[in-house]
């Protein structure tokens, strides 16, 4: 491992101060309008290098002999592409057409476009495809400060800044999705592979997004508008890891000013491997068959279509999605671990019981209508989130009955939501721009299945908003926000009458019985909430810029916190929710400070929140009533401190690319008594991710945008733990890389080969679902995805 760093930093050094000896030539050029004004902060990729135009509208980079692919764009203007043939000193300029309408963008990973004062990664569809580990949130995790909380093979949420759970909000086309609330081992249902651009804002996001948005926001943006006449993809992709087979096809059409677009996913995985031939939990040593996880596998079908029309003064989308999961659950997580249920059967692909089966059917309309000095942007929504857990039915009391209609349906849960949303942006001048909007949100919760976990609820949330933007000069940027929520939930009670007489029988007193047997009590609670937040972005000169952001935040008691009671599996433990908890809210600092020189691009961003009463989940240090419960959890709140650091480095050197992402975590709850001021729980440990390419066949006329690569993933030991958990040892992963453009005429084949886990190395991570039950991560991961597009790109 030292040798490897030290070898880096020699490398970059030696490069740096020696690559003069390369045959390196400049292209430079300006992108102007039709009408011949320079277009500050258009986007120039070529190859997979990026640059910006300067406020002249230049552009220049250091490139060697060779071919290149030129993509010029700006939100508001036609895209134009290119191809260069560089033999020496070059000047290329770009006249950009207006365009229709402002859809029509190209996002990248690690830029921004539109001037901001909030961190923001951009983030496109190459780079999800090219990234693609199974699920979105797992698919990111390359992005300094983001994490993925790991629920076996399929599925898994995202972390921002150490913030997760239903403290990161997910939107997509302006909607937040609704239906990961329930905890930590429900997975987010989002087709990575049909994300077509995303932003991954880090901070506090709650002006626009509402609760929920405390770490950060994803926003998913799938309304690009296609380019005249059909065109479309094909993506397959195979994983060694758990013998994964997977297909994505796009089609798209555009004739003038309609379009309609098309999407299909499929996957199917086999259980998968695991670096271990045993696992030791609540004392038993149990046995990995084979090095496989017995009953983690799982398949998925998603769906998605849209129609859309574009007019001069208004464009409108529509979309229909679904998206079906069905995955196991490890045999062990659910009841009490047993040799027998762990034998293998034969067959890697089958789901038994116990598996998880979700679908998420949703609704997006999306309307723009312009003016002259303003737009309105209306969007409407439904979303229906059916999560079921199926398991051998079994009970903890003597002489509960099996119910007559699935009977081993063990927790269900059908959450139906509406939400209206209207924003009106208005622009009094170049250096005025006002957004003022309204949010309206209704949610309706029902259960079924043998078992209790969570009541029947109703939510609604109302939310006034406004957002301004003073650019005094083109150097700087001042965004003031402001946003008032109100919201009300009304939960059911439920009385369980097996517990009362279980607990009879055990000789606990009828007060007693009775307490424990009212699992929910009704519940019609009503909360308020108003935000500030204030940012500053500010340019010094052509290389440095900053990012300032203060503010207030605030997230709305979900419903299993407020009224869960009951045992959570996969954590053998009571976990109770506490119906007097308050919203929860902070205070918020970030810095975002930005190099860009001579393809040095290097970014530190320090950030601090303080929460006067963050919710968690904490052990009571008493026992629970509930047979096979162990101890009890209760959801409380305390004043919290959460810190942290991240930065990038990322240099270009001839042939050479190195990139370097780094996080440093430390949170801290803050109580009347120090001796119990743990660390925040689900915590993602401090790591760093290391790469290095090299670009092959630059001259090939077959072989475009070739490039291999190596790897390296250093993560610390996680010793700063909750009450509850364990510490995590840390643990380097290592990597390989080789992808490359496959080109015979007009036929084109994008081609991504990539080793995970080279040394098939066992770690844990901490934030798993299954890091409790001891179980490592997936083993050596060999991945092999082609992807064919076809028609117009």
């Amino acid at each position: 491992m030292k040798i490897f760093w030290i070898g880096l930093f020699l490398s970059l050094f030696f490069y740096n101060s020696y690559s003069q000896d390369y045959n390196t030539y400049t292209l430079s050029g300006k992108v102007l309008s039709e009408t011949g004004d320079a277009l500050d902060g258009a986007y120039i990729k070529i190859n997979d290098q990026f640059y910006w135009t300067s406020a002249d509208g230049d552009y220049s980079a250091k490139l060697t002999e060779g071919d290149y692919q030129l993509h010029v764009s700006i939100i508001g203007y036609q895209s134009v592409d290119s191809l260069v043939h560089l033999t020496g000193n070059s000047v290329l300029n770009f006249e950009l057409k207006r365009a229709v309408n402002g859809l029509d963008e190209v996002l990248l990973e690690g830029h921004q476009h539109k001037k901001t004062s909030q961190s923001v990664l951009y983030v496109d569809n190459e780079y999800l495809e090219d990234q693609f580990s199974g699920s979105l949130a797992a698919s990111l995790e390359k992005l300094p400060g983001f994490n993925a909380m790991q629920i076996g093979s399929g599925a898994s949420k995202p972390i921002i800044r150490g913030l997760g759970l239903n403290r990161v909000a997910i939107a997509e086309n302006g909607v937040k999705q609704e239906g990961q609330q329930w905890g930590a081992d429900h997975g987010l249902e989002i087709d990575a592979l049909q994300v077509e651009n995303l932003e991954v804002i880090k901070g506090v996001g709650s002006i626009a997004y509402g609760s929920d948005a405390l770490g950060g926001v994803v926003r998913i943006n799938n309304n690009k508008v296609p380019k005249e006449g059909i065109s479309g993809s094909i993506y397959s992709f195979t994983k060694s890891v758990n013998n994964s087979l997977g297909s994505s096809v796009q089609v798209a059409y555009r004739k003038k000013d309609w379009f309609a677009k098309a999407k299909i996913t499929g996957i199917s995985f086999a259980d998968y491997k695991l670096p271990a031939k045993q696992i030791s939990y609540l004392n038993f040593d149990i046995p990995i068959f084979d090095e496989k996880l017995k009953n983690t596998a799982g398949k998925e079908l998603d769906w998605y279509g849209q129609f859309g029309v574009i007019k001069d003064n208004f464009t409108s989308t529509i979309s229909v999605s679904n998206v079906y999961q069905k995955s196991g659950f490890f045999p062990g997580s659910h009841g009490i671990p047993d040799i027998s249920r762990v034998q293998p059967d034969g067959d890697a692909r089958n789901i038994e019981e116990p598996f998880q089966r979700v679908t998420h059917f949703k609704v997006i309309s999306n309307s723009d209508f312009d003016f002259k000095n303003g737009k309105l942007d209306v969007d409407l929504s439904y979303q229906k989130n059916h999560r079921q857990e199926w398991s051998l039915f079994h009970t903890h009391y003597a002489g509960q009955e099996p119910p007559e209609v699935n009977p081993n349906l063990e927790l269900d849960f059908d959450l139906e939501t509406y939400g209206a949303k209207a924003t009106y942006h208005h622009n009094f001048s170049k250096e005025h721009e006002t957004q003022i909007g309204a949010d309206f949100q209704w949610k309706n919760n029902t259960i079924e299945g043998f078992n209790f976990l969570l009541p029947e609820y109703q939510s609604v949330n109302y939310a006034m908003f406004l957002i301004h933007e003073f650019k005094p000069s083109s150097e700087n940027l001042w965004t003031l926000g402001m946003r008032f929520d109100y919201g009300t939930i009304d939960m059911e009670r439920y009385y369980d009458p097996n517990l009362y007489e279980f607990l009879l029988g055990n000789n606990q007193s009828e007060e007693t019985a009775n307490s424990y047997a009212q699992r929910s009590q009704d519940l019609d609670r009503d909360f308020n909430s108003f935000n500030i937040r204030l940012g500053w972005d500010h340019e010094f000169d052509e290389h440095w810029n900053s990012k300032i952001n203060i503010g207030t935040a605030f997230r709305l008691p979900t419903a299993i916190e407020l009224g869960a009671n009951g045992i959570h599996h996969g954590s053998f433990r009571h976990e109770q929710g506490d119906p007097n908890l308050d919203p929860e809210k902070g205070f918020m600092a970030d810095i975002s400070l930005n190099f860009a020189q001579n393809s040095w691009k290097i970014n530190l961003s320090p950030y601090a929140y303080f929460f006067s009463n963050y919710i968690f989940l904490e052990p009571t240090g008493t026992f629970s009533l509930l047979p096979h419960s162990g101890q009890l959890y209760s959801y409380t709140e305390s004043e919290a401190l959460l810190t942290g650091l991240e930065f990038s480095i990322d240099k270009q050197i001839a042939r050479w690319h190195f990139g370097l992402a780094g996080e440093y975590l430390y949170n801290q709850q803050l109580t009347s008594k120090s001796s119990r001021n743990f660390p925040l729980p689900f915590t993602p440990a401090n790591n760093l991710f290391t790469e290095v390419g090299y670009q092959l066949f630059n001259s090939s006329e077959t072989f475009n945008n070739s490039e291999i690569s190596i790897n390296n993933r250093l993560v610390m030991e996680q010793d700063r733990i909750a009450q509850g958990e364990e510490i995590t040892p840390g643990y380097g992963l290592w990597g390989l890389g080789l992808r490359s453009d496959l080109r015979f005429n007009k036929f084109l084949a994008k081609i991504n080969l990539r080793v995970d886990n080279l040394f098939n190395k066992k770690y844990f991570n901490h934030t798993s679902f299954y890091r409790r039950l001891q179980i490592p991560e997936m083993g050596r991961n060999i991945q092999l995805s082609i992807k064919i597009p076809f028609g117009q790109s």
